[in-house]
């Protein structure tokens, strides 16, 4: 299965806006670097986790 037209740039895009809240949220809101890489770690799980058994194909659980 092919992926959509522009998913990359979107992807792209996504991953600079999302370093730039990680910037401001240890520069100016004072937030430890460690617990930004903790909340990213979990994040990642969890969506993970969702699209795992969200999948409509139930071969691949």
């Amino acid at each position: 299965m092919a992926a959509k037209p522009g998913t990359g740039l979107m992807m792209a895009g996504t991953i600079v806006a999302f370093s730039g809240l990680c910037i401001v949220m240890v520069e100016v809101l004072r937030v430890p670097p460690y617990a930004v890489l903790l909340v990213v770690g979990i994040g990642m799980f969890v969506l993970g986790l969702v699209r795992r058994f969200t999948r409509e194909d139930p071969e691949n659980r």
